[in-house]
């Protein structure tokens, strides 16, 4: 029996093997590459490797190696605090916001600054303290034409709402204006609504920012025939944060006087501390490929590493010197932040595999990693893929698209119940749904 079992297992894997060579044979290679590794975690031993050290654009696979990087060294217990401040004695008139770049603060937070002062509260100064990082509010390699965009929002360490408004347009009668409506609402920004219901001649509705000007206008042209949500970003978050929180004052009876930047004295009160756990920022990045959260994430790797003012240079040699130590990579590879947003990013299979495997041999990485993982057919960003046949409910990875690319990296539950750690990164195609779709055959094979 136990030679029986062998030959079943040892075919089992030739199969597998046969089936990606096949696999690789699609027509989508003619114009196109892909870097791929399949290990079995649980039998400790390669499955399948294709190119895997080849250099890829990585694209939101990177939020991945982001991930672990930060369960590890900043654990499952850490806190993101965003504190409201009352000058002492002399500077007792004045508040202090100081931001820690918190990416899921939220109107709801706004209300529970605000709510902290007492009605009738006369404040001089309003500060915002920005001190936690450094004043560059894109990345390396960021695309300047992806800015008006909601997932390239200005970085900074008073964020609200991610740095972004959503802008919800909806058709009424013909021949007149569509409604619309904004989250949050403020008057930072400015709507300006040229668009008609019914008139074919106006062309392609359109919802978009003065970006190109700096300018915090937003415009929406065209023929409306259905609803249409944008999330576009605000110039200057930090400003945007300020101005809707003294709106929010304003509304409980707090006047502020003015506004301004400025560092919190070390002689302060905490008036109150809005937190959000670590664990709700990994499931935005990983389950909804959310770029603030996995930037935040370096900055904080940044901060908790000693850097004051922390920066995502900094944030990233933290990642690199994971890779360099932990996974005991010595090949070339570029790490640029933490999302996957750079043109500078450059990983391969193999390493992203090692971290893969580096995630499931520490228990306490693997579990919470694993649980913030989209589940194929289910949530997150693999919500609507492999919605039947064996990989249904078998795959927990993290997607990854941008121009040119397009990758998936997790894990997969094979049919005699071993773990399998997988990485596809395919690049060089114009469209990623033929791509997706050759992803999911690949995770059929090894769930079947």
């Amino acid at each position: 029996m136990l030679v029986l079992f062998t030959v079943i297992g040892g075919n089992a894997q030739v199969s597998m093997d046969s089936s990606f060579s096949v696999l690789l044979k699609d027509k989508i290679f003619e114009t196109s590459d892909v870097s791929m590794m399949v290990y079995d975690l649980t039998a400790d031993s390669l499955v399948f490797s294709h190119r895997a050290n080849k250099l890829v654009r990585p694209a939101s696979v990177m939020k991945l190696l982001t991930s672990v990087v930060a369960l590890e060294q900043l654990g499952e217990d850490y806190l993101f605090k965003t504190q409201l401040y009352k000058g002492v004695g002399n500077d007792s008139m004045n508040y202090y916001v100081r931001g820690v770049m918190d990416p899921l603060f939220d109107e709801e937070d706004v209300v529970r600054l605000a709510t902290a002062v007492s009605c009738g509260t006369v404040i001089d100064t309003l500060f915002a303290d920005c001190s936690f990082c450094d004043p560059l509010y894109w990345g390396p390699g960021w695309s300047w034409d992806d800015s008006p965009y909601g997932y390239q929002p200005y970085l900074s360490p008073l964020m609200l709402c991610g740095g972004a408004v959503e802008v919800v347009v909806k058709p009424v009668e013909r021949g007149k204006a569509p409604v619309y409506s904004c989250m949050p609402s403020s008057s930072f920004y400015t709507i300006i609504n040229e668009a008609e219901c019914g008139n074919p001649e106006l062309g392609k509705l359109s919802i978009m920012r003065d970006w190109l000007e700096d300018s915090n206008v937003i415009r929406i042209t065209g023929n409306c025939t259905a609803q249409k949500k944008e999330r576009l970003n605000m110039y200057k978050s930090a400003d945007f944060f300020m101005a809707v929180l003294a709106e929010k004052l304003d509304s409980i009876g707090v006047k502020v006087n003015n506004i301004a930047f400025g560092k919190t004295p070390q002689q302060c009160d905490v008036v109150t501390t809005v937190s959000t756990p670590i664990a709700d920022v990994l499931d935005e990045a990983l389950m909804e490929s959310d770029n603030l959260c996995a930037e935040s994430l370096v900055y904080h790797l940044s901060a908790a590493n000693g850097a004051t003012p922390a920066t995502l240079k900094h944030g990233c040699s933290i990642i690199d010197k994971f890779v360099k130590n932990r996974l005991g990579i010595v090949c070339d590879y570029s790490i640029a932040d933490g999302s996957g947003l750079s043109l500078y990013n450059y990983l391969s299979a193999d390493i992203l595999l090692k971290v893969l495997k580096y995630a499931y041999n520490n228990g306490t990485v693997y579990t919470s990693l694993y649980s913030h993982l989209p589940l194929s057919g289910v949530s997150g960003t693999l919500k609507y893929r492999t919605k039947s046949g064996s990989a249904y409910k078998k795959v927990r990875a993290k997607t990854g698209t941008v121009k040119g690319v397009c990758s998936l990296a997790g894990y997969a539950r094979s049919s005699n119940g071993n773990m399998l750690a997988f990485v596809m990164l395919n690049g060089g195609m114009q469209s990623a749904r033929p791509v997706r779709e050759w992803q999911d055959k690949a995770c059929e094979i090894m769930c079947r």
